[in-house]
């Protein structure tokens, strides 16, 4: 059987040897003006590392509120009179209530050696007749209380604080909820500054496109003269947007992780002092998809903006 033409075919092929043609212009203008293609590039990079910084921030704050730290706990600190042997009877006996999901004993011996540790001030440990530092049960409820308001921890901790060896009860709920809101201001700040910085990206795309439209006026109107089309006019400023916001994101991923590259030993050197084993996180693949995909099509809506304004003032003319 003889193959037989498809119109359709020949328009689909045309497509793409259009946007093959477009494609490789739009990149050949950019490398044509490197200078003002590198300022450009170094606008929108330095627009979107902002963001992208205080995103990675942000999400390297949240990590001191994930995983054990982000349980809440009760410390019972013991009466100095009490033995550990009955210290850890109470805690055997906390860790029957329904409340309670597991306590931990503390023995002073053993926090006065990571108090040692931290503070670095063994010497004026070591002439104390007696260790000051109590028993400590650490006490973890369960996470049908932890998911509840604040009103069951207080409860439960009220509850522990009438026990005759404990003297004096506290919880670490409290700490977490303040970071908590205080990630929430930051979080929502951290969006409207994105956004302002987007609209900068957009209006940078959109001028810079603006002015290639104006210097290559007298070829459009010839190609609109000689039968182009919106699109095919359109198509080549459309590549150069999403280039510019392709190529600038990139270049704002390397600022990033210069700086994420400059705070490692420096935290790492704190983190050590507070006997943390905290350390700095990247952006990661999602996220960095993210912003080359945002920061693209930013580029293409910048671009397409001002050719389409350009196309519509020509129309009205």
């Amino acid at each position: 059987m003889s193959a037989t033409y498809k119109p359709e075919n020949s328009r689909v092929a045309t497509r793409i040897t259009h946007h093959k043609e477009a494609i490789n212009y739009s990149l050949t203008r950019l490398w044509q003006s490197q200078a003002s293609t590198w300022i450009t590039l170094a606008a929108i990079a330095i627009a979107l590392s902002l963001p992208a910084s205080l995103h990675l921030f942000l999400k390297n704050l949240k990590s001191l509120t994930d995983d054990k730290r982000e349980v809440p706990t009760v410390s019972l600190f013991i009466k100095q009179g009490i033995t550990e042997q009955q210290a850890r009877d109470r805690g055997e006996l906390l860790a029957e209530l329904t409340e309670i999901d597991k306590v931990v004993l503390i023995p002073k011996s053993e926090a006065l050696e990571q108090f040692r540790k931290v503070t670095g001030i063994a010497e004026t440990l070591e002439t104390l007749d007696e260790n000051p530092l109590p028993h400590v049960l650490v006490v973890t409820p369960r996470m049908n209380l932890i998911s509840g308001d604040t009103i069951n921890m207080q409860k439960l901790a009220n509850k522990l604080e009438n026990y005759p060896e404990v003297d004096l009860v506290q919880m670490d709920i409290e700490w977490v909820q303040r970071l908590r809101a205080i990630l929430r201001i930051v979080e929502r700040t951290i969006m409207v500054i994105s956004i302002l910085l987007a609209l900068t990206v957009l209006l940078v795309i959109g001028n810079t496109i603006r002015l290639d439209i104006q210097n290559r006026k007298e070829e459009i109107e010839v190609s609109k003269l000689i039968g182009a089309t919106s699109a095919y006019i359109r198509r080549p400023f459309i590549y150069s947007g999403i280039w510019y916001g392709l190529f600038g994101g990139i270049l704002s991923l390397v600022i990033v992780h210069i700086a994420l590259f400059s705070l490692i030993s420096p935290v790492n050197e704190l983190a050590s002092l507070y006997a943390s084993d905290f350390s700095i996180s990247g952006l990661g693949i999602k996220m960095t998809l993210y912003i080359l995909l945002g920061s693209s099509l930013l580029g293409m809506i910048g671009a397409w903006l001002a050719v389409g304004r350009h196309l519509k003032t020509t129309t009205l003319t």
